[in-house]
């Protein structure tokens, strides 16, 4: 067998070439036993360092969140006021909430008369006889102005009030009977009044809402406290304690919101009932007892007010009217005394009137133009009404209403605050309804801006 014969030298390739180190045994013993070299960059590669970056990135988030959670939490409580948390909390608790009973009232219609100073006369007349009395512009075409009595939960309170009124020489006075809130709509949840707690009742009426307490035994003390957007009563003594329970009112009601019931504490005149209101913060309240039902009347802060009353507030209405300037009579040359605090408060309410006298004319043009463009839902439709109304908010803000008016001023926000909403792009719900109850609350004012007892 013949093979092909190697060349005697052969020179590798450099990339073939390879170091050869030669030790001895001593050599190789320490080679073998050395201790392995310490990393000195372990903790900062970058493995580790990015690693480190986003667990630190993820704790750090998790602070933020619940820090703003802290904060905010912290912001609700210092800041809204502890009646409005207990309406936002404590009552919407319970999701099958009962709406309160709801029924007919029953008023005495006093007189008719054609000016209000009269009307006013007419109720002071009838107070003086004991008797729950206001006045109203009537909602007929005659526009007369109205003393009444009441309103009262049953037709034999306000007979028993008609036949004193007769006894009393007003022979004119006639039953008058409000079915406004006898048949509205309600939800469907039962509501049991348990052994010992009294009965609670809503009432329409004119120009006010009226929540009757019925108890089983005549109560010799009622107080009241009002906070903000909170009010409530104790009445008693009673015999039983009484049954926590709570009432939402129907929808379209805005003078009063949730009622509550429940046993006061424990004190050394008895067992008493503490009754909790939500109210908004510019209705009126007043409360007065009769026989065995406590009643608290709801009015509008635009209602008229009694003439008698020295320096009364003004009253706004929808269909307003102008207001004539009145020229006081020239002081005699001989003494120019300075004006007295009652002028300046009359000349300070008059200008008042006058200056917003423009705004209440032209929302009551507005009115219609705002339900049909909330019904409608076009775009361009509200953003023209809804310019409209800002432009009205900003010239009512540029005034300074007098003490007086005060909370004929928070209704008119009030009222236009609402109607904006309804024609807000932002909101969600009902605009129809908004509309309409903004209508309703500025329609719930009397006629005119004048000066009370002119």
């Amino acid at each position: 067998m013949l093979a092909k014969k190697k060349p005697d030298s052969v020179v590798l390739a450099p990339e073939k070439q390879y170091a050869v180190v030669l030790l001895n045994e001593e050599q190789l013993s320490q080679l073998v036993n050395r201790q392995n070299p310490r990393n000195v960059n372990r903790g900062f590669s970058v493995r580790d360092v990015h690693s480190r970056y986003l667990r630190l990135k993820r704790q750090t988030t998790t602070v933020a969140i619940l820090m703003a959670v802290l904060a905010g939490a912290g912001a609700v409580y210092f800041l809204v006021p502890r009646p409005a948390m207990a309406s936002i909390f404590a009552w919407s608790e319970k999701a099958d909430t009962p709406t309160v009973p709801t029924g007919a009232s029953f008023s005495v219609t006093v007189a008719s008369l054609e000016s209000s100073d009269a009307a006013g006369l007419a109720a002071t007349r009838v107070r003086s006889l004991g008797l729950p009395s206001f006045t109203r512009l009537s909602p007929d075409k005659s526009q007369t102005h109205q003393a009444m009595v009441g309103p009262y939960a049953t037709l034999d309170e306000a007979e028993r009030a008609q036949r004193r009124l007769v006894r009393a020489g007003m022979t004119g006075a006639r039953i008058f009977v409000d079915e406004s809130l006898r048949n509205v709509p309600r939800n469907e949840r039962a509501s049991t009044i348990p052994d010992g707690n009294p009965g609670v009742l809503l009432l329409g009426a004119p120009d006010r809402l009226s929540l009757a307490f019925e108890l089983a035994l005549e109560p010799r003390q009622v107080r009241s406290r009002r906070g903000e957007g909170l009010m409530d009563l104790d009445i008693g003594p009673l015999q039983n304690p009484v049954y926590p329970q709570q009432w939402i009112v129907p929808e379209g009601v805005h003078l009063v919101e949730r009622i509550a019931i429940e046993s006061a504490p424990p004190s050394e005149n008895g067992q008493f009932l503490r009754v909790h209101i939500a109210v908004p913060e510019f209705a009126r309240a007043n409360v007065r007892s009769e026989g065995k039902r406590v009643y608290v009347d709801f009015t509008w802060p635009l209602t008229q007010p009694d003439p008698m009353a020295a320096g009364g507030p003004l009253r706004i209405a929808s269909n307003a009217t102008q207001v004539p300037h009145v020229q006081p009579a020239p002081a005699p040359q001989a003494a120019a005394p300075a004006k007295t605090a009652p002028a300046q408060a009359d000349a300070r309410n008059l200008q008042y009137a006058e200056a917003i006298q423009p705004i209440l004319e032209r929302l009551t043009e507005m009115k219609p133009f705002v339900v049909s463009a909330a019904q409608s839902g076009s775009p361009d439709v509200i953003k023209a009404v809804d310019g409209s109304l800002a432009a009205l908010d900003a010239s009512l803000k540029t005034l300074h209403p007098p003490e007086s008016a005060a909370d004929q001023y928070q209704m008119l926000t009030t009222v236009l605050r609402t109607a904006r909403r309804a024609l807000d792009p932002t909101f969600t719900g009902d605009r129809h309804a908004q509309a309409q109850q903004a209508v309703a609350m500025y329609e719930a004012s009397t006629v005119g801006v004048t000066r009370a007892g002119r």
